[in-house]
């Protein structure tokens, strides 16, 4: 059947085969571009409210079993939860945990209320939690206290750490003024 062709009825069908050999490779090129960008672990730049109730649940259950755990001063567990780089600053060990930590007479719980989130990378997810310190058996509010709760939702694991305004930034920055 080649056989049959002219000379430029050749050139023009390896024309039209290079020309489809080069769009299958560029489909390929741009499908596997697009896998790779849809794997491609995007970072937040700012800081959004947290609008999803499961995750503000769970964020607020975490920071519940952490003020569990300093009633029943279950220190052990409390330095677990805390994030590793906060106990090294600020000196935390088992023996001081009770003065650093927990300022009050009497038994505390976190009463969340504003709750910011940013993706930090893939399964990484660092939450700003402000809310207030009050008395489980009292209707006393102590004062309100600001926690960074970083979730890896690859080991399913999580961290703790107290902040102040000053080291907070991003969207919801003006709800703590």
């Amino acid at each position: 059947m080649l056989d049959k062709l002219t000379e430029d009825q050749r050139r023009v069908l390896m024309i039209w085969f290079f020309f489809l050999v080069f769009l299958v490779v560029l489909f390929i090129i741009l499908a596997g571009h697009k896998i790779t960008s849809k794997f491609k672990d995007e970072v937040d730049k700012n800081y959004s409210i947290v609008q999803d109730y499961s995750r503000y649940y769970t964020v607020i259950n975490i920071l519940d079993k952490y003020y569990t755990a300093l009633n029943n001063e279950s220190y052990d567990d409390v330095l677990k939860m805390l994030d590793t780089e906060y106990v090294n600053s600020e000196g935390i060990n088992k023996d001081n945990i009770k003065e650093k930590l927990n300022k009050y007479d009497v038994r505390t719980t976190y009463k969340g209320s504003l709750m910011c989130s940013k993706k930090l990378g893939k399964g990484y997810t660092s939450y700003y939690v402000s809310g207030e310190v009050v008395g489980t058996n009292t209707i006393k509010t102590f004062d309100t206290t600001l926690y960074e709760v970083v979730l890896n939702e690859n080991e399913m694991t999580f961290s703790i750490k107290q902040i102040d305004d000053s080291q907070f930034g991003g969207d919801c920055h003006a709800w703590f003024y």
